[in-house]
């Protein structure tokens, strides 16, 4: 792996970890793919002004991103468009129709030009959600359609394998 730093930020979905566990999980993983690792958080869903201010006091060679689940995954593209960088990587799991730069109708969430690379999970069937994971990322992002129903998502061992991945990549 590179020796650049990697620093991402993890996003819990509403209701922080009481509902979204698996996001402390997936944090203790990141970690785990070495020490050029960071990871801030997991941060409430409301707190990502916070994400974005720590991010943004990085060192510059820094590789950054985020990383969110439900209201999390609408809120790390607000991170984004706040920051006055590149955003390395960003990774939205089952972003919600009901959160920021989203509408039930229209569910895709544009990102900021400053994001080079995304995934972001959605399961494309609005009625096993509500509407709760069926958002999606526009471009660049790689869309991945999958089937859990919104409460477990954020615990599925292949969605984490999936992160998982873009971010080795990314080192």
């Amino acid at each position: 792996m590179g020796s650049r730093m990697i620093c991402i930020a993890d996003l819990y979905g509403l209701g922080g970890r009481t509902t979204s566990p698996g996001m402390l999980t997936l944090a203790g993983k990141i970690k785990q793919l070495g020490t050029n690792f960071t990871v801030l958080g997991p941060y409430d869903q409301d707190a990502w002004p916070l994400a974005a201010a720590d991010l943004a006091a990085r060192p510059s060679g820094d590789l950054i991103g985020a990383v969110g689940y439900s209201l999390g995954a609408n809120n790390v593209v607000q991170i984004a468009a706040r920051l006055k960088r590149k955003v390395d990587y960003l990774a939205g799991i089952q972003p919600s129709v009901w959160g920021a730069g989203c509408f039930p109708l229209a569910p895709t969430i544009a990102l900021p030009a400053n994001v080079r690379s995304a995934r972001c999970v959605y399961n494309p069937t609005w009625l096993d959600t509500i509407g709760l994971g069926y958002g999606r990322y526009g471009a660049p992002a790689i869309l991945t359609a999958n089937s859990d129903l919104h409460p477990a998502v954020d615990n599925d061992a292949g969605v984490h394998g999936l992160v998982l991945n873009d971010l080795k990549q990314l080192a």
